[in-house]
């Protein structure tokens, strides 16, 4: 370990350092998005669809058990379970009223963009002041989404099918799709040069 503060850095967002977790995710958000913005309507067959998201699941699951085994696990208290369960449930929600808004009304703003931006910014490790190179990192990937969320706003409403895209949501979660991506790529990077490749004991 290179300081006090970085082991406890790591400790605190162990599991969230595990940045090839959420790659199957991006992977598969970007993949069904593609899908969905290429098919011809009205779509009679989601197997692609479902072969992805299985997909992805069956990736997630592999990935998952290459970081036990090669690096070990920290169990979260209590407390933290139950605290990250509120999150994803509000998440959630949130979601769900911002997919309604986007499908409902025509405005120039996309509110599942602008969800998934704040998840950027608030989820561990959260961007925080003085800016490190995480709180950057995120901090870039944020604006990215949320220029693209508000993006009619400047470029005009029609400007997505100028790059080929039906929907201004099928671009924006293609967009964090490929930023998901790359978030965990660089995540998996920082956590593997900072941790030896030994087993470390539950918590």
């Amino acid at each position: 370990m290179k300081s006090i503060t970085q082991t406890k850095f790591l400790s605190i967002n162990y599991s969230t350092l595990h940045g090839l977790k959420i790659v199957p995710i991006g992977l598969s958000l970007l993949l069904i998005s593609y899908w969905a913005n290429i098919s011809h309507y009205p779509i009679d067959n989601i197997s692609l669809p479902i072969v992805f998201a299985l997909g992805s699941l069956l990736l997630f699951i592999t990935i998952d058990q290459y970081y036990k085994h090669t690096f070990g696990e920290i169990k979260p208290t209590f407390a933290s379970r139950r605290t990250q369960r509120i999150e994803q449930f509000i998440l959630g929600a949130l979601a769900l009223v911002a997919f309604w808004a986007d499908v409902t009304f025509n405005l120039p703003v996309n509110f599942v963009g602008l969800l998934f931006a704040s998840s950027f910014l608030f989820e561990k490790p959260r961007v925080t002041l003085p800016l490190n190179k995480f709180s950057t990192i995120k901090l870039v990937l944020s604006i990215c989404i949320i220029l693209a969320s508000i993006s009619p706003l400047y470029l005009g409403a029609n400007w997505w099918n100028t790059i080929g895209v039906r929907a201004p949501i099928l671009g924006v979660t293609m967009l964090v799709g490929m930023l998901i991506v790359i978030q965990g790529t660089i995540w998996h990077f920082f956590f593997v040069t900072s941790l030896p490749t030994a087993e470390v004991k539950d918590e």
